[in-house]
């Protein structure tokens, strides 16, 4: 029975180990251009950026050709390149649209899509044959984040587009603020989260570590504290920086969605990231509850031993 006791601690160092390789994974994923690019916390899809500006252009053009001269929308814009190109290209105006707001971001001279991990932030294509269900990403660029230097994506799209092709602004596609101000609230959270792992990562690892003199030395009050303090601690700061993030996120992406619905900017939460920061969360909870009932367990036996001792004594 003794025996069979000491191998269950194989339980909680099997959960840390686990806990600490997913807690790793889910801070560093993104870290290099293309490594796991599908854990990003949240992602932008820019694909159809400014769409309904480009259809509404186009239609205001064909209903009154008069006002060309003077229009500064987008649609107005490209216009005006193909009529300093060649006059004949007026009456092609049509398809040369119809083909522009079906390569969008291609055009404006943007990334397809842009995603926020904890570290840095990345840009990209998605692949060819692309679908809502089934997608895959082409990463093109990383940008290291700091305190100092965080996830910008007003700045970022600012300078693409001006160096695009028809040398635009966030102004032609009435650009909301208020998306940046999400973005930036998202930022002071992933801080936050980066902090958390950071102390989840230590000290899970140092949970797994504990595990080892645990399983040798069997049940010691002081190996059990020990034990149950770093599961403790490992637990709670995973648990909080999960609950910090998933918050952040949720807020972010919906208010996002809503402010960039006229501009066809979509935001989307990064399942996979959630799915394995909180496995890791969940684990050192158990682990946790496990070392909390083995020190109950001891408490409880020492006392009844004092209690033996005692009625003999007397």
């Amino acid at each position: 029975m003794a025996l069979l006791m000491r191998f269950l601690v194989l339980i909680p160092l099997i959960l840390s180990f686990v806990a600490f390789v997913l807690t790793n994974l889910a801070l560093f994923a993104g870290h290099q251009q293309g490594f796991m690019e599908d854990y990003a916390v949240i992602r932008l899809n820019t694909s159809q950026l400014g769409q309904d500006q480009f259809k509404n252009g186009k239609s205001h053009s064909s209903n009154d050709d008069k006002d060309d001269d003077g229009d500064e929308s987008i649609f107005g814009k490209l216009k005006d390149k193909v009529d300093d190109i060649k006059d004949e290209a007026k009456d092609k105006l049509g398809d040369i649209a119809s083909d522009i707001i079906a390569n969008i971001a291609e055009d404006l001279g943007i990334s397809q899509w842009y995603s926020v991990h904890i570290m840095n932030a990345c840009q990209g294509e998605f692949g060819a044959n692309a679908t809502a269900a089934h997608f895959s990403l082409n990463t093109t660029n990383c940008t290291h984040s700091s305190p100092s230097n965080r996830f910008n994506l007003t700045e970022i799209l600012s300078q693409e587009m001006s160096v695009g092709p028809f040398d635009l602004s966030l102004a032609d596609i009435s650009w909301p603020d208020s998306i940046q101000d999400k973005i930036s609230d998202l930022n002071s959270a992933l801080l936050a989260l980066f902090v958390f792992f950071v102390l989840g990562v230590g000290f899970s690892g140092l949970s797994m570590l504990a595990c080892i003199p645990a399983f040798l030395l069997g049940d010691k009050k002081i190996i059990l504290f020990i034990n149950t303090a770093l599961a403790s601690l490992a637990a709670t700061t995973i648990t909080l920086g999960s609950i910090v993030v998933t918050a952040a996120s949720s807020i972010a992406v919906n208010a996002i969605n809503k402010a960039g619905k006229k501009i066809t900017l979509v935001a989307t939460k990064g399942t996979k990231f959630y799915t394995i920061s909180w496995i890791a969360a969940v684990f050192m909870i158990i682990s946790t509850l496990f070392w909390v009932s083995k020190f109950a367990m001891l408490w409880k036996k020492e006392k009844k031993d004092r209690e033996r001792y005692s009625k003999e004594r007397f």
